[in-house]
């Protein structure tokens, strides 16, 4: 199933995520094909239509054209087309002005037709993602629905809600069982919370060994929290013994993909001398980096270093582990 990234080549998409869309019509000749069937009026040529014109080799981009060719699959009925054309307005794209109630609009039409991207879109809108007023019961609920329609980014969100109890009371086995549905479904996220899961033993046995497993699933799906958490556990010996320099390859990984803990680890084991020689000034540009955080509990760690190697006064943080 696609994951309306058609609109990533216009525009952003709600989640980096749904940028991952198979590469079905790469040559000028596949396009040719796909726009015969199009112009004959086959409704789920429409898309793909589109896609061409801004994706496919040998074509020059021509957003207008690939906007009439979603809109024409609307008028078809077609959610795919509703997704994308939603997209569009969502974050505005040549020929469609940002229109956050028509985005919600079209959402809600595919969602309301069966279609997981819809429905997995439409809690996006809900959760504050355009500018709409928050509901978090419909979040939760609209999250529920776009996994048991198979969205794994919805099982892993739904799964999320559950745990932390957002939009309802918290109940933790029903998130475990929406994590597991999202990392049946290939979820590298879901296999890295179900491993703090593991970690943590909450919901689940505590197993050292079966979180190292989920972490490993996901840090080979290129997932960057993965390979941090895969850090994590070779710093900490937890299911393997401590190795600071395995520890220290994973963070790397992470931090090269932008994952800002890994930033924080790598800067304190820096300071430490863990793994490698100690390096004042090397550390605090790496907790530079990780104080650019939004998460407080990577930014507060991350100053209290700063703050160390400058020579100023430790706050509430000490160091790390």
């Amino acid at each position: 199933m696609r994951i309306g990234a058609l609109l990533a080549f216009l525009i952003m998409m709600l989640s980096p995520a749904d940028m991952a869309r198979a590469q079905d019509f790469q040559t000028e000749t596949d396009c040719q094909a796909v726009q015969h069937r199009a112009e004959r009026g086959d409704a789920k040529a429409y898309v793909d239509l589109a896609y061409c014109y801004v994706r496919a080799a040998g074509r020059e981009p021509d957003q207008v054209k690939a906007l009439i060719w979603l809109r024409k699959g609307v008028a078809a009925g077609e959610t795919e087309a509703m997704v994308e054309l939603g997209n569009a307005y969502f974050h505005g794209a040549d020929g469609v002005p940002v229109d956050r109630r028509q985005a919600m609009r079209l959402y809600a039409r595919a969602a309301q037709a069966g279609d997981p991207n819809g429905m997995h879109n439409l809690a996006v809108v809900y959760e504050g993602g355009g500018g709409v007023r928050e509901n978090a019961a419909l979040v939760r609920a609209w999250y529920a629905r776009a996994a048991m329609a198979g969205s794994s980014q919805g099982a892993f969100a739904a799964g999320r809600a559950y745990l932390n109890g957002y939009g309802g009371r918290i109940d933790t086995a029903r998130g475990v069982l929406m994590l597991q549905r999202a990392i049946e479904m290939g979820s590298a996220e879901a296999m890295n919370a179900m491993g703090r899961l593991h970690t943590a033993g909450r919901g689940v046995r505590k197993d050292p060994d079966a979180a190292l497993r989920l972490y490993a699933g996901a840090a080979v799906n290129d997932l960057p929290e993965g390979m941090s958490s895969l850090g994590a556990a070779h710093y900490r010996g937890a299911g393997v013994p401590i190795d600071y320099v395995e520890a220290i390859r994973w963070f790397q990984m992470a931090a090269e993909r932008g994952d800002l803990r890994a930033w924080l680890m790598l800067g304190f084991m820096c300071e430490m001398g863990r793994g490698m020689r100690a390096d004042a000034e090397l550390a605090l540009v790496m907790y530079r980096r990780a104080v650019e955080s939004p998460d407080p509990d990577i930014r507060g760690p991350a100053q209290a270093g700063i703050d160390r190697l400058d020579g100023l006064d430790d706050d509430e943080y000490g160091p790390i582990g």
